[in-house]
């Protein structure tokens, strides 16, 4: 059973409109709570309209009428933009949610009647919202945020990538072979445990082996003696062998498991089995890898690596930088508007370089915002003259400086006022990444999979967003109040 908002508010339950606020606070849940309180308090249909989106990723279809009590949408809105706004794990955020006084009388509870959240509770919510409803729910807070702002935010809009990392740790061959081999002993003694299947009395004796011979190896590859090659070969055969006696091991298990249950399995174990599967084929893939790399002499083209058996999808990205040249993650786009809202976001896909699909996504946000952008300000790095031709076909002003030598048109083309204004302007959305990075989490991605990936950047986007009407709001009261201040009017 579940509801917008809570149904039956207890004694001593402040209205969120009537919560006071800290405006001369500096800390970051201070926007947020104050972009949340005036949603509430002055765009109550915009609201519906969000919590409608929230109920259709939490309900899935079923009827809402039915089944024990669950988290109201509301709750699920603030904690979901306060995890990421506050870059908290979701340890840190079930603690602020049941120890913090202000965002408790946030989330409708009474300073009589505290409610604690679990971290599995808030977890398992916040993880079915999709992507796509946390973009459109930013939609509708820019859409808000463009009616306070004084200017036209999309006179001129500036966009760059950045990498968001996956959670793994550095790819080595022997580092993903344990991985695999790690998760392989796991299933497979818990399957034995389970079904009587015996042989693997000494899993904790083979555990030990691979992680001696893996240290060794990691060892002998940092070394500088004349024989290193010869010894890491002579490694890598005996934590090959280890392996393939697991990885054998591991199918015989599961022809026993066929034998014993076979189709009076479980939906469950068939989803153990079929995960076991999974890591015993990309342990064969990796061991593979090892063989030709170090033992035939190979140099693997890059299409055929593989930088992790728990996150398989990640590249790697050279982006030439220090102190860390090479990031494992995706690239990820933002487009930042006149008034500092994120208006477009997306995570560009395997092989997708900066000038591959800039020219995509302003032909759409053109056509979103009706015409509405008149400068667009990109780096070097989206540059080519496909590029500056298409754009300049729906932008009046496209500001693409150009990579190499310049030539006589291109030297006037960048020495125009209204070029040198809004270059000088653009750097600003290097300052909006380094803000998402430090304050929203989006250094390293912490969720899981690739729609896990993308709900995690649409998150953080749309808590960032948050803030930036907050401090709208902010700054629009303080005005008020210096305005009603006899003091400030005599000063003015």
């Amino acid at each position: 059973m579940r509801a917008r908002f809570e149904p039956q508010i207890s004694l001593g339950t402040v209205d969120i409109e009537d919560i006071e606020l800290d405006m001369t606070s500096r800390h970051e849940l201070t926007p947020i709570l104050a972009a949340l309180q005036y949603l509430y308090a002055h765009h109550r249909d915009q609201l519906y309209q969000i919590l409608e989106l929230i109920e259709k990723d939490v309900s899935k279809g079923k009827s809402t009428k039915l089944g024990c009590k669950g988290m109201t949408y509301w709750e699920i809105l603030v904690l979901a933009v306060i995890r990421l706004g506050c870059d908290k794990d979701y340890d840190d955020l079930a603690d602020t949610a049941t120890y913090h006084s202000l965002v408790q009388r946030i989330l409708q509870i009474s300073e009589w009647n505290p409610k604690k959240y679990a971290r599995s509770t808030i977890q398992e919510n916040l993880e079915r919202l999709s992507p796509e409803a946390i973009n459109t729910i930013s939609d509708i807070i820019i859409k808000i945020g463009h009616s306070l702002s004084d200017a036209n935010p999309l006179d001129k809009v500036r966009g760059d990538t950045w990498v968001v990392e996956k959670n793994i740790h550095y790819p080595t061959d022997t580092n993903i072979l344990y991985d695999g081999l790690r998760k392989i002993i796991e299933y497979c003694v818990r399957i034995a445990e389970e079904y009587g299947i015996k042989g693997w009395q000494q899993h904790g004796h083979w555990m030990r082996k691979i992680k001696k011979l893996l240290k060794k190896i990691s060892k002998t590859g940092r070394s500088r003696s004349p024989k290193r090659d010869e010894k890491l070969k002579e490694l890598y055969f005996e934590f090959l062998e280890a392996a393939e006696m697991i990885i054998n091991k591991a199918v015989f298990t599961i022809s026993s498991l066929d034998q014993i249950a076979g189709k009076q399995l479980s939906e469950f174990w068939k989803g153990y089995v079929s995960e076991l599967h999974y890591f015993i084929a990309g342990s064969e893939y990796i061991c593979e890898l090892a063989r030709r790399r170090i033992i035939k002499g190979e140099t693997l083209p890059h299409a055929d690596k593989v930088f992790s058996l728990f996150e398989p999808g990640t590249e790697m990205i050279n982006r030439g930088k220090t102190p860390y040249p090479y990031q494992f993650g995706h690239r990820v786009l933002i487009i930042q508007d006149n008034a500092g809202f994120i208006i477009h976001n997306c995570v560009l896909g395997q092989g997708f370089t900066d000038e591959k699909i800039i020219t995509e996504v302003m032909r759409n946000l053109q056509k979103k915002y009706d015409g509405a952008i008149i400068a667009a300000s990109f780096d070097k790095g989206f540059w080519t003259p496909a590029n500056l031709k298409e754009l300049s076909e729906f932008i009046r002003l496209v500001v693409l400086p150009k990579k190499g030598k310049l030539s006589e048109t291109d030297k006037i083309r960048e020495s125009s006022k209204e070029f040198g204004e809004v270059r000088k302007w653009h750097p600003g959305v290097e300052s909006a990444i380094h803000a998402l990075i430090a304050g929203n989490g989006l250094k390293v991605c912490r969720d899981k999979g690739p729609t896990g990936y993308k709900r995690y950047i649409a998150t953080a986007i749309l808590a960032r967003n948050l803030q930036t009407l907050g401090n709208i709001i902010i700054k629009n009261r303080r005005k008020e109040e210096d305005a009603d201040d006899p003091l400030m009017q005599l000063i003015v």
